[in-house]
């Protein structure tokens, strides 16, 4: 991408006296049109490089010039650094190393960097999935990076299959799952449209610009709708119902039995969640859980 591009010329300038513009279009496999372009750029916010023409020619830095001091420290640094090792959606393993191994050559110590946080997935989903959505992830942000539409097919949440138009904004984080940001054509509206639900994405070069409003409008199954629930456990939950409560949600009995109390939107199927725990949950209110919560359970015992 044009952004990664311009971030790594700049490491490069930093880190020799001199580069020619035929090496820096070998090193990322564009045309030196694209790595004048790329200098431009960088120039026009401020950096302040040197050109030199004729056939020794290439780019340099002025010489007191520290990235540093118009950009990060070195706590921040490793803030980036650490940053850059949470293995999020947002990156393969590849594009992980690349940027860490960039991002190494600006600090100012050297030695080998250690992140303080790991984390292996930020979902629910199976690996598998997982892996999938990175990839849309990917192709989605190089088609906003470009500004063209795409047609996707789409499973709605009352598994209504549509075909339709948009043109992606940007892409967000909620509720543990990814979403991309669209105008949808048939609306004529933005519309949030959740990632594992896109079927196939073909896409539309078409890069005429739009004014859209300011935030997409939130659907009304996404609108919350806020419940008080009482749940009582069996003693020997306390430990997994800590993965999902507060302090103050959870109330153990001397028995060892444990009250949870708790507020949850009431557009978001709370059963799967219930049956997780078997026989080791009873539901205490509202009525009309208990109710689906058994219809639930008749369902499953009948079919």
């Amino acid at each position: 991408m044009k952004t990664e591009r311009m971030f790594s010329i700049l490491i490069y300038l930093l880190q020799k006296k001199k580069i020619s513009a035929e090496e820096l279009a070998s090193k990322f496999e564009v045309s030196k049109r694209t790595i004048y372009r790329d200098i431009d750029a960088l120039s026009s916010i401020g950096i302040p490089i040197i050109s030199y023409l004729g056939k020794n020619g290439g780019f340099t830095l002025v010489d007191n010039y520290q990235l540093d001091k118009f950009t990060f420290n070195e706590e921040e640094k490793k803030f980036l650094l650490e940053g850059l090792s949470l293995k999020n959606e947002l990156f393969d393993n590849q594009q992980l190393s690349t940027l860490q191994r960039k991002l190494e050559l600006l600090k100012e110590n050297k030695e080998v960097a250690h992140a303080n946080i790991s984390i292996s997935s930020s979902t629910l989903h199976r690996e598998t999935i997982e892996e999938e959505t990175k990839v849309k992830i990917k192709n989605i942000l190089s088609i906003i990076e470009q500004g063209n539409k795409i047609c996707i097919s789409y499973v709605s949440q009352t598994a209504n299959i549509s075909n339709r138009i948009i043109r992606p904004i940007k892409l967000n984080f909620m509720n543990g799952s990814w979403y991309v940001e669209a105008y949808c054509e048939s609306r004529e509206a933005l519309r949030l449209f959740k990632l594992t639900r896109i079927r196939s994405m073909e896409i539309i070069h078409d890069k005429t610009r739009h004014t859209y409003i300011e935030k997409a409008e939130i659907p009304t199954s996404m609108t919350a709708k806020m419940e008080t629930i009482t749940l009582l456990f069996s003693k020997s939950e306390l430990g997994k119902l800590y993965d999902f409560f507060t302090e103050d949600e959870i109330l153990v009995f001397e028995d060892g039995r444990v009250n949870v109390t708790f507020t949850y939107d009431t557009n978001k199927n709370l059963l799967p969640f219930l049956l997780m725990f078997g026989r080791h949950v009873k539901i205490l209110s509202p009525q009309w859980l208990k109710n689906k919560y058994m219809d639930e359970i008749k369902f499953i015992y009948e079919s």
